[in-house]
């Protein structure tokens, strides 16, 4: 009698693994659509391809964990590898709203020499025309792409995150971005 009740169970548990274990495979961003995006530039993180799909970011990766061990933090200007004035307006913004947002989760902002040293760069920006913002909606509003290498005092490689985000203006969409991004940094995944 129990040979005939381990048997279904045993297939049972198997056929429930076939249809969990894709489910529970992490997601890389080179095998997403986002990374066959033609004008997006890919030049700017190291690791590309151990960017995992992340909760409150699009993308992130944090080789060592959580970054909790870590109490300073230096910002620097924010770069930009994408096309057009937008892209540059983004990145003027860029490093005010990463120490805002830093601040915010608990580190201290210092001008140079901090434990970690967080760099940023806007890969992607857009406004859309007028009848498109009016007729689109949300769907229409301005948006950027980040993405953000974070580095220790000794230069080692602590976390990536790249991240899309949209806002009513491009510099809200740049702090909505680097919302989301803080939060992801401030849990390290």
């Amino acid at each position: 009698m129990v040979r005939y009740l381990t048997r279904p169970s045993l297939l049972f548990l198997a056929a429930l693994l076939v249809t969990v274990a894709p489910a529970l495979a992490e997601r890389h961003f080179l095998d997403s659509d986002d990374a066959k995006e033609r004008d997006e530039p890919q030049k700017f993180l190291p690791d590309y391809d151990k960017l995992v799909k992340g909760k409150e970011a699009d993308w992130a990766y944090f080789p060592k964990g959580d970054l909790h061990a870590f109490k300073t933090v230096s910002v620097k200007e924010f770069d930009e590898n994408g096309h057009g004035h937008e892209c540059r307006e983004a990145a003027r913004d860029g490093k005010d709203y990463a120490e805002k947002w830093l601040e915010k989760q608990g580190f201290q902002i210092v001008k140079n020499g901090g434990d970690l040293v967080v760099e940023g760069n806007v890969f992607a920006a857009w406004e859309p025309s007028g009848g498109a913002r009016y007729w689109g909606g949300w769907a229409a509003n301005p948006g950027v792409g980040l993405e953000l290498l974070i580095k220790d005092s000794k230069g080692n490689v602590v976390g990536e995150v790249r991240h899309k985000a949209k806002g009513s203006t491009l510099r809200d969409a740049v702090e909505n971005g680097l919302e989301d991004m803080m939060k992801t940094v401030d849990k390290g995944r």
